[in-house]
C-alpha cells in the first residue's frame, strides 16, 4: 500500500455534461415550407419592453400576444409551449396567455419570425379574446 497515495472522495460530484441550446423534435422534422410568416414587434411597457407577435390591425392599434422564455409568468399560470421558436433563437420560447390591444405608437422594432399553423391558431384565438373584451369595455364607456 502506498502511503503516499491520493484517497478518493466517495462524494465528488460527477462532471456534468456542456448545456446545449434547446432543439425542438418539430423544428427537426418540420419543414420550412410548412412555417406560417409573422410579423414580430416590441411593445414598450414598464419594464422596457420585450417581443409580441403582431395578429391585427384596427383602428389605431395593434392586436398582438407576447412571447416569454418562461413555462409560467404572472399569477404563476401557465404560458403556451411554441413548437418552434418564432424570433429564431433556439431558446424554448412560450405565448403569454392574455393577449394585448394597444396603441400602435407603443410598438417598435419590426422584425419577423415563424410559427407552426397551430401556434398561429393558439395566438389569434388569445388576440380574438383580447380584442372582444377590449371592444367590450369601450362599449360600456360610449
Amino acid at each position: 500500500m502506498n502511503l503516499f497515495a491520493k484517497k478518493k472522495n466517495k462524494t465528488a460530484k460527477k462532471k456534468m455534461p456542456a448545456k446545449r441550446a434547446p432543439t425542438s423534435k418539430v423544428s427537426k422534422t418540420m419543414k420550412r415550407d410548412d412555417l406560417v410568416k409573422v410579423k414580430i414587434k416590441n411593445h414598450r411597457d414598464k419594464n422596457g419592453g420585450h417581443p409580441h407577435v403582431i395578429l391585427e390591425s384596427f383602428e389605431d392599434k395593434h392586436v398582438s400576444v407576447g412571447l416569454t422564455t418562461e413555462a409560467k409568468k404572472g399569477k404563476n399560470s401557465p404560458n403556451y409551449y411554441c413548437e418552434v421558436d418564432p424570433l429564431g433563437h433556439g431558446k424554448k420560447s412560450y405565448l403569454r396567455r392574455s393577449g394585448t390591444v394597444d396603441k400602435k405608437t407603443n410598438y417598435y422594432g419590426e422584425r419577423s419570425g415563424n410559427m407552426t399553423p397551430k401556434d398561429l391558431a393558439k395566438a389569434k384565438q388569445y388576440g380574438a379574446k383580447a380584442k372582444a373584451k377590449y371592444i367590450k369595455e369601450h362599449e360600456k364607456k360610449q
